[in-house]
């Protein structure tokens, strides 16, 4: 935890918290401060507004300046949701089906999740944690401060958790703030026995989850959330609704995958299970959304996802918007979508979901952040909260949407240290001007 004064932004996009995510109209405001400073002490924001104003009561010559004049300042983003823990390698599949392939036929011939459940399960532990490694540099260089990791590669009780030991020993390896989220409930495996052939393969996997897996992780003491996918041919809404009800028993909020491939009753399901987010929702109906109606459950939406898996259709995040449903933007980093950067996944977001600039914004910061439970943390630049932010090469943020993938971002700054700075550099005692 570091001392750090960010002077002279052209803006601030301080994203303040009210107290909940932002939802409705609301997600459409980003605070915006001219001429704006942040100061930063032992890791938490001291304070923020003008650099004037700043600056006369926190300007210290023994402590770092990083100049931001001409550009623009964001809340650190949160990235809400990814796979980032996988051995393997996918990238012929979406070769395979950019030539034509459907998902089941690429499945028929070995691939989808199940291929990277054989490859994680075969690799070993140090070779997992190098590749975790890669990973989470590529997610910083995106722009991330926060970031939620899952299992669900493993899905067997010992596999789950080596997952999860795997996913707390990373820690050290990155100076993002990591959330560990246990997936057991990802897919159910091919390789499960069953008593019979005329019992449900996804009902006994349900209750190898809900007896054996779920009460081994909360003994381990390392998974935050607990998971559980809600697609037609994958876990019933029962099924999704028992195991959400035994997480829950046994001390982890859910989190739900939904509505990914076809219209599942997902979104109602963790809606109506008091879910913290519910993910995906490609193929969530209109009128199921219109049915939840306002929830305190936030609709992640992956828009990567979608132009990878080459969906016929988009979320509608108009409707969620529009039904004061807090919306979430995130990458769905995993083993056959490599997309590390929630920056240029957030300049996407907007004309993929017809979002304004603010709107993707607030999904990739604040509303994440309430989405792991962490907005008293994280999100925004409010004072006390971490001291995580960004710097980008342009003055207003909107500009960042006329310019997607182009490599605006200028520093990373995690708990008041500058963890990743291809351009700049934080001066003791004096701005230097970077422009």
């Amino acid at each position: 935890m570091s001392d750090l004064n960010v002077v002279g932004a052209t803006h601030l996009a301080t994203v303040r918290d009210r107290g909940g995510p932002r939802r409705g109209a609301e997600q459409n405001q980003l605070d915006l401060v001219a001429d704006g400073a942040v100061a930063i002490r032992h890791g938490r924001i001291a304070a923020v507004g003008r650099t004037h104003e700043v600056m006369a009561e926190w300007g210290d010559p023994a402590v770092p300046v990083l100049d931001a004049a001409g550009k623009t300042v964001l809340p650190g983003l949160v990235e809400c949701h990814s796979h980032a823990l996988f051995g393997g390698e996918r990238h012929h599949e979406y070769a395979e089906r950019l030539a034509g392939a459907s998902l089941a036929e690429v499945a028929a011939r070995g691939g989808g999740i199940w291929a990277s459940v054989e490859a994680s399960r075969s690799t070993g532990d140090s070779e997992l944690r190098r590749r975790l490694a890669r990973s989470y540099a590529h997610i910083l260089w995106g722009g991330v401060t926060t970031l939620e990791v899952k299992s669900g590669y493993g899905l067997t009780v010992a596999e789950e958790l080596r997952q999860l030991t795997l996913l707390e020993a990373s820690r050290q390896d990155t100076p993002m703030q990591l959330v560990i989220t246990f997936l057991g409930a990802h897919v159910v495996p091919r390789d499960l026995t069953t008593p019979g052939p005329d019992v449900e393969p996804s009902q006994v996997y349900t209750e190898l989850i809900a007896d054996d897996m779920l009460p081994a992780v909360a003994r381990q003491g390392i998974a935050q959330f607990h998971d559980v996918t809600v697609e037609d041919g994958y876990f019933t809404p029962a099924q999704a609704r028992r195991l959400m009800d035994d997480g829950r028993a046994a001390g982890f909020t859910p989190r739900v995958h939904a509505d990914a491939w076809k219209p599942s009753q997902g979104w109602a399901t963790a809606a109506g299970a008091g879910a913290i987010s519910a993910d995906h929702l490609t193929y969530t109906p209109d009128h199921e959304i219109h049915d939840v109606g306002t929830t305190e459950t936030v609709a992640g939406l992956l828009p990567m996802a979608e132009l990878i898996y080459m969906t016929e259709r988009r979320a509608n995040a108009r409707a969620f918007i529009d039904r004061d449903v807090p919306v979430a933007i995130s990458t769905d980093y995993c083993s056959s979508i490599h997309a590390t950067s929630l920056l240029v996944t957030m300049t996407m977001a907007a004309p993929w979901f017809r979002m304004t600039p603010a709107e993707a914004v607030v999904g990739t910061t604040l509303n994440a952040a309430y989405s792991l439970g962490l907005g008293a943390e994280c999100g925004s630049l409010d004072v006390g909260k971490r001291g995580d932010l960004i710097v980008v090469d342009c003055p207003h943020p909107h500009e960042l949407f006329l310019a997607p993938g182009t490599p605006l971002l200028e520093a990373v700054v995690i708990e008041g240290a500058v963890v990743h700075a291809p351009l700049v550099a934080a001066t003791a005692g004096e701005p230097t001007n970077h422009g």
